[in-house]
């Protein structure tokens, strides 16, 4: 049997994630692809009976960039195909999987399994936001570990075990997402380059939506940004300012 892992990750942690449900599923003997959303990927290439989408949820809602790829990626398939949803967050909070079960219905994709896995906060530059210690990062790293099986055994069996909302939550939810994702890419452009850049290109390289350009050596903010962070927890010199400031990067540690 086949699997197909699609993720988008800001800064590692969705990722990490995926990768443990890879591992997991290597050790069942199924025959699985992992894929970022950023690459150059066709879903429908590969021949898939079972599927596997993670996201950060930005704003308690899963961030609007992966639900607009799933919609343009995933076709609908004659034969029902079996989904688990994941989400990384900083805090505990349920997620509203409600506007992606409904996208993988038309795409004759059958949600099984939704789940929230409390990760960290990479969202540094607000100080309003704690950083996750490494001790409480390794301690939530363990627990996701323990929870991969469990969630596959359920999964695999047709078992639905899903996180839900109440529907005034979901719409709340839903409305703020939309605003924010608006919003967000209009407090982007405060990003800036400090004195300390090096015009190494990595931040344009490496940001998802491509709105970084470099302009005499020095990166350029554009209005797609989405926030997630990996701009400037990328940097090799800490050379982004928000607002002109520098902020603490988020370094993936805890092992």
């Amino acid at each position: 049997m086949n699997v197909l892992i699609l993720y988008f990750s800001g800064t590692g942690n969705t990722k990490a994630v995926a990768e443990e449900f890879y591992r997991a599923l290597i050790l069942r003997d199924y025959t699985v692809e992992v894929h970022s959303m950023e690459e150059k990927f066709n879903p429908p290439s590969y021949p898939y009976d079972f599927l596997i989408v993670g996201f950060p949820k930005y704003y308690e809602y899963p961030v609007l960039y992966a639900l607009n790829y799933l919609d343009l990626n995933l076709k609908k398939r004659e034969q029902v195909i079996p989904t688990l949803a994941y989400c990384t967050q900083s805090g505990h909070s349920l997620t509203d999987f409600s506007g992606l079960e409904r996208l993988l219905r038309k795409k004759n994709h059958r949600l099984i399994t939704s789940k929230s896995f409390p990760y960290a906060n990479n969202l540094m530059i607000f100080t309003m936001f704690s950083s996750t210690t490494p001790e409480v990062l390794k301690e939530n790293k363990r627990i996701i570990k323990s929870q991969i099986d469990p969630l596959l055994d359920g999964f695999f069996l047709g078992k639905e075990s899903k996180e839900k909302v109440l529907r005034p939550i979901s719409i709340l939810y839903h409305f703020t997402a939309v605003v924010f994702t608006k919003l967000m890419p209009i407090a982007g452009m405060k990003y800036s380059p400090s004195e300390e850049c090096i015009g190494c290109k990595i931040c344009a390289c490496n940001c998802p939506r491509m709105n970084i350009r470099m302009v005499q050596n020095k990166p350029v903010f554009g209005r797609k940004c989405i926030f997630c962070m990996r701009c400037i927890n990328a940097c090799p010199v800490n050379a982004i300012l928000y607002k002109g400031k520098k902020s603490t990067q988020y370094l993936e540690r805890g092992e």
